[in-house]
């Protein structure tokens, strides 16, 4: 579980086109901003 202010553990996503996204990756670049849409291009 992760709280409010905790630094989010590491880990990967695969974007639209293919290319994969490590958070770690970004770290020391500046602030990175996570949405997550749960009903995005579905019935509900």
């Amino acid at each position: 579980m992760v709280d409010v202010g905790d630094m989010a553990p590491d880990f990967t996503l695969r974007g639209a086109r293919g290319s994969e996204f490590r958070l770690g990756d970004l770290r020391g670049r500046g602030r990175v901003l996570l949405l997550f849409y749960p009903k995005d291009q579905t019935s509900g």
